[in-house]
């Protein structure tokens, strides 16, 4: 429609045109005629026809005049109809913009409202603070989602003799990693609690099955999905730490040496044809004062700094090396002070999970 009016907006200025050539044409012509003419009668000129006035000219407009005052005048009631269409035009598009503006905040509220009530039911998967405390006399755990929900989540359990603790990190993040951590939190539980399973490989062994059967990984063609675990074992008799990793690693000082221990090359759940034994479980005799850490991949991935960089797992061993000697609630605000500043303005990449316990 809009296309049609500037169409004959177009075709009436081009008529507006010939009729002002025309008319010109024609006064000069009329004048020529009249001084030529034995009655030497003045002819009105363009500016006497429409300006001039009616005191000095009684005149009766020439019909080439007159068709050019009406064009100017079609083409100016054209101007407006094209303005008012075009106002109400936007008038209708505007609120059809506004109401779909607002049906779309209102299911994103929704949304936003779904997931933050979620993170109610992660919540209760981690660990009370009473499991933490009766588990480990010194521990900090610093636990950053990146969205909302998590895909990584930690897990704590002990008995009369031993302390369990995991760092687990799940495929993706949000939503999808979310639920997996559901999935593996299940499957931790049943192999410990219900299997009775208490070496850290065997754990991660059994884990993996649950993980497999709940996902129905049976095949090249099916879920891909899973999850990186660090996994230890502490007996609060001995201080004898039981490590066992997939695809995650702890970090642990002895007698001031900072030390690291590789888990092995597989995840917990996904097809991995290749993966064919448990993950291997390391032993680590610690003293008292000596000190471990476990940790996600989401602070040495995490980009920042001066330049914009990564992390690293070189700037983790420089971060714990500076505070594993401190009490454990000032290396917990250190980290935090740590990864903040290095992330700065930088969007945080992953969720984070960093755990430390001092013997």
């Amino acid at each position: 429609m809009q296309n049609f009016i500037f169409k004959l907006v177009f075709l009436f200025t081009l008529l507006l045109s010939g009729n002002l050539i025309i008319a010109q044409h024609n006064h000069s012509h009329s004048h020529e005629h009249e001084e030529n003419s034995s009655n030497k009668v003045e002819h009105l000129s363009f500016k006497d026809t429409f300006f001039g006035s009616e005191n000095n000219f009684q005149v009766c407009y020439p019909k080439d005049h007159r068709n050019f005052f009406y064009a100017i005048f079609l083409l100016i009631l054209l101007v407006a109809v094209l303005a008012i269409f075009t106002f109400i035009n936007a008038r209708k598009t505007n609120k059809l913009l506004a109401s779909k503006n607002k049906i779309i905040e209102e299911k994103n509220k929704d949304l936003v409202d779904s997931i933050k009530y979620s993170l109610q039911i992660q919540k209760s998967i981690l660990p009370k603070a009473s499991t933490v405390n009766n588990s480990f006399e010194n521990i900090f755990v610093f636990y950053c989602p990146k969205d909302i929900v998590s895909g990584d989540f930690y897990w704590i359990h002990h008995d009369e003799r031993y302390a369990y603790v995991a760092v687990v990190d799940c495929t993706g993040h949000g939503v999808p990693g979310a639920f997996l951590s559901l999935i593996g939190n299940n499957a931790i539980n049943k192999a410990v609690k219900e299997d009775g399973e208490a070496e850290p490989g065997a754990i991660l062994d059994k884990m993996n099955y649950y993980v497999k059967e709940t996902l129905n990984q049976h095949g090249d063609g099916e879920l891909k999905d899973g999850m990186e675990v660090a996994l230890c074992r502490l007996d609060k008799q001995t201080n004898t730490l039981l490590f066992a990793g997939a695809n995650l690693s702890m970090v642990y000082f002895n007698k001031g040496d900072l030390n690291i221990v590789k888990g092995s090359k597989c995840t917990v759940g996904s097809v991995q044809t290749h993966v064919k034994n448990a993950p291997e479980t390391h032993s680590v005799q610690l003293e008292k004062g000596d000190s471990f850490y476990l940790f996600s991949d989401g602070i040495i991935d995490q980009f920042g700094g001066k330049e914009g960089k990564k992390f690293k797992i070189s700037g983790l061993k420089n971060l714990l090396t500076a505070i594993h000697q401190k009490d454990i609630t000032t290396q917990q605000k250190e980290v935090v002070h740590t990864f903040e500043t290095w992330k700065n303005n930088q969007e945080q990449l992953d969720d984070v999970c960093v755990i430390g316990i001092s013997v």
